[in-house]
This record gives C-alpha cells, structure tokens and sequence, in this order.
C-alpha cells in the first residue's frame, strides 16, 4: 500500500496482532518489540490526525443556534471565494455559487456524508460521543430538512401568489416584475 493512510480500525486491529503475536511467543525478542513500537506509533498518528479533523468540522455537532451560525460563516467564506474565482476567470469551486447552493441541501449533505460518518467512526473509539454527540447530529439534520421544506413549501406558495398576480395584473406593474424575479 505504500504510504496511503490507512484507517485507524484496520492499523488498530493489526497492532493487536502484533501483540498478539509477542505474547503467545513469549515477547519474541528486539524485532518483535520494535514492529509494535512502529504499530504503536502509526496508530497514534492517525488517530491525532482524525481527532483534529473531527475537531476542524465539529460545527455542525452543536446546538442549532451555534451549528446555523457557523454554517452561514462557511457559506459566506465559500461565496466569497467564488466571485474571486469567478472574477479570475476560473471555474467556480462546488459549494461557492451563491446562485446554485441551497444553504439547507449544503447542511443536509455536509451532515450526512460527511460528519455523521465522521462520527460514527469516532463513537466506535469514544463511546461517549455516541450517546451525546450523534443525537445532535440527528437533531441537525432533522432541523435542516425541516428548513429545506418550508422553504420549499414557501417558493411553492410564493409561486402560486406570482401566478394569480401576473394574470390579475398590468404586466407594466412593478409588483408584477418582482413577483417574476421572485418566481424565477
């Protein structure tokens, strides 16, 4: 495999091996002793590297209001490098089109594919976070499609009202141009 990261189940369960392996043949001398060593210290690397990565996407595991902040803080952040790609003349990122991204389809999916994965994984290492941490993700995710559906139900609504004002009104009205704009 080279030097591709390995995921922290798989170098846990071969670490066991490796001490498996000394204590059935009796410490097994130097090479043994150092091949755990390296296990060991492998394994520590890349539990602190996902527990800092855990840590990096941690805002949406927090109560709505805090979670909703930092999720219009990114949104903003990515928006912004988006005109700047676009001013650049470049392609503009996923998730940097202020014209394209829903804020709660953004949510549902960072939370979905990203963080609930995330951690799942980390409850398998600390139980605790199964019990206090996942419901809120849960919690999160029921919120953000709630708000993705009222916001819909209200585009639909908004769009039936721009309809039956369209036909009742002079086209030259300037209700009538923003309930287009609004409907588009």
């Amino acid at each position: 495999r080279g030097n591709a990261p390995q995921p922290i189940l798989s170098i846990l369960a071969q670490t066991i091996d490796v001490t498996n392996e000394l204590q059935a043949n009796g410490n097994g001398g130097d090479s043994s002793q150092s091949k755990l060593e390296q296990k060991r210290k492998q394994l520590a690397d890349v539990i602190i590297k996902f527990l800092l990565h855990a840590a990096d996407i941690s805002n949406p595991t927090k109560n709505r209001m805090l979670a909703t902040y930092w999720a219009d803080r990114a949104l903003a952040e990515f928006f912004a490098q988006g005109v700047k790609e676009e001013e650049l003349g470049i392609p503009i990122s996923p998730l940097c089109d202020r014209g394209t991204v829903k804020r709660a389809d953004s949510q549902i999916g960072f939370l979905q594919f990203v963080i609930r994965p995330t951690y799942v994984l980390l409850g398998e290492i600390l139980p605790r976070v199964k019990e206090e941490v996942m419901p809120m993700i849960d919690e999160n995710i029921n919120y953000w499609t709630r708000e993705k559906n009222r916001l819909s139900m209200m585009r639909g609504t908004t769009g039936a009202l721009a309809g039956m004002a369209r036909k009742s009104s002079n086209p030259g009205t300037k209700r009538s141009t923003i309930m287009e704009r609004e409907d588009e």
